[in-house]
């Protein structure tokens, strides 16, 4: 999946997170692509960046045939998104729900027990062999 089609199936996700509003970085900079995400008074930013599958060409304008399989469980849609917390667990849930079966497994950063440096956001794993990164961007 390419960074561009992963970006509009997060928007499209971000669409049905309760009270919130989501838009396209402005900008873009060494890393274009991402979302912010409008909720509870603020605004929090999400950077995707994708790493192709082993052996994949990169060819910025096509996109591979999607990869079906079986879709991870994933985190219940929190109640409000007062959080950054609430805020990633939200869009996991609302990716995993709008995913026609792509994503094969999902690692939440806040629920490691030891968070990365960048501490929220989620790496997902597709089915093709391809990885997806949201971080969260201060």
């Amino acid at each position: 999946m390419r960074p561009a089609r992963f970006q509009q199936l997060l928007l499209d996700a971000a669409a049905t997170l309760p009270g919130a509003t989501a838009k396209p970085f402005e900008g873009g900079g060494r890393h274009p692509y991402g979302i912010t995400v409008d909720a509870a008074g603020r605004s929090s930013r999400w950077q995707i960046v994708v790493v192709s599958a082993p052996g994949e060409k990169w060819d910025a304008e096509s996109d591979p045939a999607p990869v079906l399989g079986d879709k991870p469980t994933g985190p219940a849609m929190p109640a409000e998104l007062g959080d950054l917390a609430a805020v990633e667990h939200a869009l996991v849930a609302a990716l995993l729900a709008a995913d026609p079966g792509e994503i094969a497994a999902v690692d939440i950063y806040s629920a490691r027990p030891t968070p990365p440096a960048v501490g929220h956001g989620a790496t997902l794993d597709l089915h093709d062999g391809s990885r997806m990164f949201i971080n969260h961007a201060r």
